[in-house]
């Protein structure tokens, strides 16, 4: 028997057809996978998108791609500007600011203070740093600190510290050099939020000039340097390093973020793991089917061995047929995975109003109250959907190469004698 098209012939017959007993079995094998791959499609979406969220708030706000802590304190911000001038002309910087973090005890309407992290920064910060600027929303007033004495804070610190705009927020610093801590007092300018609780609830923004005139700050500046390819921090750094000169320390986003985004990592390979389990269970089903099929299909076999196929053709069918299980289920998945994920706000929107037949009106899935999201973010990565639908083939392919070891065992004259 010559030619490869009698193979693909018989392996898509099998897989049809309503004779054998496994032909339920095969599309519940697809089914399988196709459940499999949704499922983690779906996930991997979804986390991607809460992850990446974060990634890129803590990377646009707080750490920068590189810091580079300068030997110049808060109060003599001119000569950290010098050097961010220069770091500015670089080839691949997309941004350089100075700034300098306080660590501080703010009270507003209600008599309790709260610790505060106010971060210093030139008053036209958002204008210097574009990524910064997409990720702050301004809820209340704008992000004006033009004017000495103002500052601009989260939304959960003013719904913590009952403020408005226009109040006015009491700060508590300790400066550095001996200086007593003195109650200071800044009016609210505008209310920010990130979508990040932990700037939310805690952080605020004044001018370098008010945390040196009217907070006393002693902390050092620091360089915020944001590039056009953050992967490409090693290779920058040493050239910012000799631009910059000695008495400077360097961080990539790499260090100074290693502890939350190795969490994050090992969250997403754990949550991939588990799910994957599930095609475990399918590549039993998918090894059994293809026995039983071989099982039934002795008859055939041994005709076809008779007619001239090789060992190796004959396993190629059922190989083939598993294969196509495969496939078949992978791309349903993938359809059904990719649906779920980018419309996964509408089924919960949908989910929603159906609870609301049931349950208390108004009940939502995602309460504020409890989650702090507005709506369920997305993020799909055409190269993890490769990978996905790449092992769910595998693994039936797999199942298909130990379940053919048996048609070795057969021999044509035997069978059809016995026959």
């Amino acid at each position: 028997m010559k030619g490869a098209g009698w193979i693909v012939f018989v392996a898509r017959r099998l897989l049809v057809s309503g004779r054998s007993r496994g032909g339920g079995a095969g599309l519940f094998s697809i089914l399988g996978i196709a459940a499999g791959v949704a499922t983690l499609v779906a996930v991997l979406s979804v986390m991607n998108g809460f992850q990446m969220g974060m990634i890129e708030n803590i990377l646009e706000v707080n750490s920068s791609h590189l810091r580079l802590y300068t030997p110049y304190q808060a109060g003599s911000p001119e000569q950290a500007e010098k050097v961010a001038s220069r770091l500015r002309s670089l080839g691949g910087v997309r941004s350089v600011t100075v700034s300098a973090e306080l660590q501080t005890l703010v009270r507003g309407y209600w008599a309790e203070p709260r610790g505060a992290v106010i971060r210093a920064v030139p008053p036209d910060w958002l204008a210097q740093d574009p990524g910064a600027a997409g990720q702050i929303e301004m809820v209340q007033g704008a992000f004006d600190l033009e004017t000495r004495g103002t500052v601009v804070i989260g939304q959960q610190l003013a719904r913590g510290l009952g403020l408005r705009l226009g109040d006015n927020l009491a700060v508590t610093h300790i400066p550095g050099g001996g200086l007593r801590p003195a109650e200071e007092v800044l009016e609210v300018r505008g209310i920010f939020r990130t979508g990040y609780l932990d700037y939310d609830q805690g952080w605020a923004f004044v001018s370098l000039a008010t945390a040196a005139g009217d907070l006393h700050a002693r902390e050092e500046l620091v360089l915020g340097i944001k590039l056009d390819n953050r992967y490409g921090d090693q290779a920058a750094a040493g050239i910012i390093s000799r631009e910059a000169g000695p008495g400077y320390e360097l961080v990539s986003w790499r260090v100074f973020n290693r502890g939350i985004f190795g969490a994050l990592r090992a969250e997403k390979g754990m949550m991939t793991l588990l799910i994957s389990l599930i095609f475990l269970v399918v590549s039993g089903n998918i090894y059994q089917l293809l026995r039983r099929n071989i099982l039934e299909r002795s008859e055939d076999i041994a005709i076809l061995r008779a007619l001239g196929a090789p060992d190796r053709s004959v396993r190629s069918v059922f190989i083939l047929e598993g294969w196509m299980i495969g496939v078949a289920g992978s791309l349903l998945g993938l359809l059904a995975g990719l649906f779920l994920a980018l419309n996964v706000n509408e089924i919960f929107g949908v989910l929603e109003a159906l609870s609301g037949l049931f349950l208390q009106r108004g009940a939502r899935i995602f309460s504020p109250a409890h989650f702090y999201i507005q709506e369920v973010p997305v993020r799909v990565i055409p190269g993890e959907l490769f990978l996905v639908v790449l092992g769910a083939t595998g693994v039936s392919v797999f199942s298909a190469m130990m379940a053919v070891r048996a048609v070795a065992e057969y021999r044509p004259m035997e069978l059809l004698r016995s026959r």
